[in-house]
């Protein structure tokens, strides 16, 4: 009898345990840099991005896990279904065409600047106007406004493989300008004395981001694109970008 009891008080809490939460799949790029990311161990532990997905995955109800790939790797990814969101993307960044299902609402505004180093350009540049400048850039970003001018080799790449190295290199002296984000590049100076601090020159592009869907999702869609405008709708999004500015 006693043994029926404790069978039976046994399967009662089971059947009380909540259920595990669903996982929800992120896409990371590992050449994301701070404040968007930071890093321990190699997986995301902090930053304005990882908080923004943190928060998506709490209103999804889902238990986030984070995919870290490298740059060229992350839209194969996306399409192929192998997680269920990339977020702090643009669709005019993604080679396949997206349909309006798989774009969620506008989320973060990111800034791109021309930054020069101690002693570099101190005026806006035409940058039209220039004869093979080199320009620091991130391996394997592609830059929709400036693209013409790298194809007429009127600017020529310097690649580095995440902005933090873009960074180090203009801080170097071996390139005389780079293309980086404006939080990214704030972010540096604060970490360096002000005679080391890097300047912005001149905004080189505003871009809209979303979080895009994969091409198979293991959570429903419509929950994703729920969770998502709730993230939105409730201020969280604003919150956040506020409060790393």
């Amino acid at each position: 009898m006693a043994g029926l009891l404790v069978a039976g008080a046994w399967l009662a809490a089971v059947q009380a345990a909540p259920a595990e939460k669903p996982v929800l799949r992120f896409i990371v790029g590992e050449d994301w840099a701070p404040p968007y990311l930071e890093l321990r161990g190699g997986r995301p532990v902090g930053g304005l991005a990882f908080e923004l997905m943190e928060q998506v995955a709490r209103a999804a109800d889902a238990r986030p896990v984070y995919v870290m790939l490298p740059p060229k790797r992350t839209q194969p990814a996306l399409h192929a279904g192998q997680a269920d969101l990339m977020c702090m993307m643009a669709p005019k960044w993604v080679v396949e065409p997206l349909g309006s299902d798989r774009v969620g609402p506008p989320m973060v505004v990111l800034e791109d600047v021309l930054a020069v180093g101690r002693g570099g350009l101190t005026r806006p540049l035409d940058l039209a106007a220039q004869r093979g400048l080199r320009v620091g850039t991130v391996l394997g970003y592609h830059y929709q406004e400036l693209g013409p001018l790298f194809d007429a080799g009127q600017l020529v790449r310097d690649d580095a493989v995440t902005q933090q190295g873009v960074l180090e290199k203009l801080a170097r002296g071996r390139t005389p300008a780079a293309v980086v984000d404006r939080l990214v590049l704030a972010q540096y100076n604060r970490g360096h004395p002000p005679a080391e601090a890097l300047r912005p020159l001149q905004v080189v592009s505003q871009t809209v981001t979303h979080c895009l869907l994969g091409g198979t999702t293991q959570l429903p869609a419509a929950r994703l694109q729920q969770a998502l405008r709730a993230v939105v709708e409730r201020g969280d999004v604003a919150r956040l970008v506020q409060r790393y500015r």
